[in-house]
Formats: C-alpha cells, sequence, structure tokens
C-alpha cells in the first residue's frame, strides 16, 4: 500500500481540521463575548460532558468497526459485509435511545446536585438531542473512515461545524444569544451532518434482519467496550478537572480555564484529529495485506514524522495562542492562558499513544490499554484534589501530563511486545531543544498589540522553527528537496 496514499487521508482529515478550527476560531470571540464568564464555563460543562456521554454510548463500537472492516474486507474472518452493516446498524440506534434516556435521567436527578445555576437541567435536557445526534452520525462515519474515504468524513466535519456557526450569527442577529438557543444551533447542525454521511454510505449499506448476526456483535463489543472504558477514561483526563475546578475555585476560574483548553483543543482537531483518523484504518489495512515488516516500517516512519513536526508545531502554538486568546475572547480570559503550553504538550502525548500502542489495537488486547486508562485515570483525580486548591488551573494543566506519560510508558511496553518498531531519539530530542530555544528567546517578546505579537510571533517564530527543522531532520530535508526538484506540469514541454 502506496505511502502517497497515507498522505493522501492525512492531508484530508488535516484540511478537514484547518477548516473546522477556522469556523470554531470565528464562533469562539462569539460565544466568549456574547455570554459572562460563568455561562461560558457552563457552556464549557455542558459541551465537554456530552463528549464523555457519547464516548460511553458507543460502547468502542466505532473502534471495532475499524479493525473487524478491515478484517471482512481481506477474508481474514468469516462473517461477511453484509452480516457488519446489519449487526453495527441494529447495535447504535440501540446504543442512541438508550444513552439519551440516561443522559435525560441524569439531566434532572444528578446535575442540580452538583451545580446551581439558573436551570441547568433545562440546558442539559435540551443537550440530549445531541447525545442521540451524535451517536447515531457516528455509524455512517465510521464505516466511512473504515473504508478510508478520508474526503466524506472531512466534508461531514466541515458541515457540521460551519452550519454552526451560521445558526450562531444568526441568533447573534436575532438577539438571542443565550446557552440554550446555542446548544439547539449545535443540534441542528449536527441533523445535517448525520444525513450527509449516511446518504454517502447508503449505496454500500446492506440491511437484512436475517444478517443481524450476535456472534458478530458479540465479538465487536468484547473488541470494543475496553476501548469505550479507555476512550471514556480518556475524557476522564481532560474533563474531570472542570468540575473540581468548579467546586474548589468556581465559575470565573472554570470559565477562564475552560476558555484557554478549548482554544488549545483546536490543536487535536487540525493535527491529532488528522493523524488518528487516519492511521489507524491504514495500518490495520497494511497488516492484514501486507504484513508485519510492512507495518513496522509504516509506524517507525510516522511516529518519526510525528513527534519531528509534532513538538515545532506545540512550540509555535504555545507562542501565540495568548494573543490569539487575548484578541479574540477580551482580556478578561488571559489570566487562563497559563495553561496553554501544557495543554497543548498533553495533546501531542495523547496523540503518540494511536501509534505507540498499534501493536494492542491490532492483536485485539484492549485490556491492557483499558488497564492503564484505569491508572492514568485515578492518579489524575488524586493529584487534581491535592494540587488544584495550591496552584489552581495550573495544578491541572500539569496533572494531565503527568497522567498521560504514565498511560504512555504503560502502554508502549505492552505494546512493542506484540508490534515493536525502531524509534530514533536523536532527532526528536534535537528537534525538541530547538523548539525550546525558539520559544524561550521569542516568549517575552511584545511587538505592541496582541495582533501585532501574533503576527510577529508567528512569522519569527514559525521561520525559526521550519528552518531548524529542515537542518535537523533529513527526511523532512529530503523531502522539500525532492518537491523542489520535480518539475511543474507544463514546465518541461
Amino acid at each position: 500500500m502506496a505511502s502517497g496514499s497515507f498522505i493522501k487521508h492525512v492531508r484530508n482529515y488535516a484540511s478537514a481540521g484547518v477548516l473546522t478550527a477556522l469556523a470554531g476560531i470565528i464562533t469562539f470571540p462569539l460565544l466568549t463575548r456574547s455570554l459572562t464568564v460563568s455561562e461560558y464555563g457552563i457552556l464549557g460543562l455542558i459541551t465537554s460532558s456530552l463528549t464523555l456521554f457519547v464516548a460511553f454510548g458507543k460502547l468502542g463500537m466505532q473502534h471495532a468497526v475499524i479493525r473487524y472492516y478491515a478484517q471482512i474486507k481481506n477474508a481474514n474472518l468469516s462473517f461477511n459485509l453484509g452480516q457488519m452493516n446489519s449487526t453495527v446498524s441494529v447495535m447504535f440506534v440501540a446504543f442512541s435511545l438508550i444513552t439519551t434516556l440516561l443522559w435525560m435521567f441524569g439531566s434532572f436527578n444528578f446535575i442540580p446536585r452538583v451545580s446551581d445555576f439558573d436551570n441547568i437541567s433545562v440546558l442539559f435536557a435540551i443537550a440530549s438531542g445531541i447525545v442521540f445526534l451524535r451517536l447515531l452520525g457516528s455509524c455512517a462515519l465510521n464505516f466511512l473512515r473504515a473504508q478510508q474515504r478520508s474526503a466524506a468524513v472531512g466534508f461531514a466535519q466541515i458541515l457540521t461545524r460551519y452550519l454552526y456557526l451560521v445558526f450562531i450569527l444568526i441568533i447573534m442577529v436575532a438577539g438571542e444569544v443565550n446557552i440554550g438557543f446555542i446548544l439547539l444551533s449545535m443540534a441542528l447542525a449536527e441533523i445535517a451532518g448525520v444525513v450527509f454521511a449516511a446518504k454517502r454510505y447508503w449505496p454500500e449499506f446492506d440491511f437484512r434482519w436475517s444478517d443481524v448476526s450476535a456472534p458478530l456483535g458479540k465479538a465487536m463489543l468484547l473488541y470494543g467496550v475496553p476501548l469505550m472504558i479507555l476512550e471514556s477514561l480518556g475524557l476522564i483526563l481532560r474533563l474531570s478537572d472542570r468540575y473540581i475546578i468548579q467546586g474548589m475555585l468556581g465559575e470565573m476560574e472554570l470559565g477562564m480555564y475552560s476558555a484557554s483548553y478549548n482554544l488549545t483543543a483546536y490543536l487535536d482537531i487540525i493535527l491529532l484529529t488528522a493523524v488518528v483518523q487516519a492511521i489507524k484504518p491504514y495500518y490495520m489495512q497494511v497488516w492484514e495485506g501486507e504484513g508485519v515488516e510492512n507495518t513496522q516500517k509504516f509506524l517507525s516512519s510516522t511516529f518519526h514524522s510525528y513527534v519531528v513536526l509534532g513538538v515545532p508545531f506545540i512550540a509555535l502554538f504555545s507562542l501565540v495562542a495568548p494573543h490569539l486568546l487575548n484578541f479574540l475572547a477580551s482580556p478578561k480570559y488571559y489570566p487562563g492562558t497559563i495553561i496553554i503550553p501544557f495543554v497543548a504538550f498533553s495533546f501531542l502525548l495523547e496523540g503518540s499513544m494511536h501509534i505507540l500502542g498499534a501493536g494492542l489495537y491490532i492483536k485485539k488486547n484492549t485490556k491492557v490499554l483499558m488497564f492503564w486508562g484505569v491508572v492514568a485515570a485515578l492518579i489524575n483525580l488524586a493529584l487534581n484534589i491535592l494540587l488544584i486548591p495550591v496552584y489552581g488551573i495550573l495544578g491541572a494543566a500539569l496533572v494531565t501530563i503527568v497522567s498521560y506519560l504514565v498511560f504512555m510508558m504503560g502502554v508502549s511496553y505492552r505494546a512493542f511486545q506484540y508490534v515493536s518498531f525502531k524509534i530514533s531519539f536523536r532527532v526528536p530530542m534535537l528537534a525538541a531543544l530547538w523548539s525550546l530555544i525558539v520559544y524561550a528567546l521569542l516568549f517575552k517578546l511584545n511587538f505592541g498589540g496582541d495582533f501585532s505579537s501574533l503576527v510577529g510571533k508567528g512569522i519569527i517564530g514559525g521561520a525559526m522553527l521550519l528552518v531548524g527543522t529542515f537542518v535537523i531532520d533529513a527526511r523532512s530535508r529530503e523531502w522539500l528537496l525532492s518537491h523542489l526538484r520535480t518539475p511543474k506540469r507544463g514546465a518541461v514541454e
């Protein structure tokens, strides 16, 4: 399987990530400037809880679809695609209904006990529609991912994000900006994304009640449930601190923390989502179709590029993001920017696990992933309770890094017992050292205002990091030189 094919999928997902991040950055100041800091904190609490609940509701079936589709397509399993279509669709409909009912129950019986914000139960109830839609849409989207139809998946994400932006603009013009209408806008945008994904997959969809297979469903659940627990624990690593911050520090601190965290989360959309959405279906197909050696080569090369390019990207983002937040959201959120470099680095660690842990995904030993997720989540909760009262929101950000480092070391050790690959440390360490030097040199520079500092640091820092990467990394240098040597179409005729 050609590496160019993988690069194409990364490009498609990254392009979608950039465009959706752009829509998010446009939406960001509209919300932060229209809502109070406390209201923005509550909105962040609801959307974060949505993410966790949806992850729980899928029971890991999105991962199972990727893994089993590769096996069935390559005739390495006794089931057929018709059985997989029928079984998975029935399971996702059931998951969507059950999870939505649980969310509604929690909205009126649990949420009022953790927050006395006005109409908090009603706001959570409005969000129940988003729970249902995201779960239902995940079925079609992950079949498209399994087929490596990255362009269709990317467009569905873009459509959802931009329609959400349009609806936000409409309610602003109407003068009805409040959390309830924001959540309704989100739900309407989700409907469009679900319809588009379902329509794109419909020609390949084949449903028969007779094809619904209990053995296949059970096998997929055994593979997926530990990954659901892992994903939920990962979200707990990301989200539990918000509940603790609200309880210990208050809604103002929660709002500042949420604003910086949400801005940094665009790294996940642009960088990590592109890699993660592309890499798993790809290395599953390589493993099933081409064997161990090609899979090891692919993982080694991909991890090298991920670190060498990712570390400078994180450094540049950490330089400009505080100015971007101050420019977009207003100075009232600025104290929260102290967490940005730490949160950004934690996203880099999280993304690396989808490469380092490939052996566990391939060999279906997802219980190991679940075990280390439990360990990391317990460490996260304990340290948050200890450090947030002392160090505030900075303590929460530092705890996230410690938790992911523990998870990374435990998972990598076990995964490499199944599928190991070569890792070169010298070049990534040099890239990290150069990134730190550039960050230290430019961090305190002031070009007059937030916008001018954003542009100035972005241009100077980007140029320094880009040149340094090409000097340090031979692979990046060879890629650049090969593209410079390649004549453009029509130039030599």
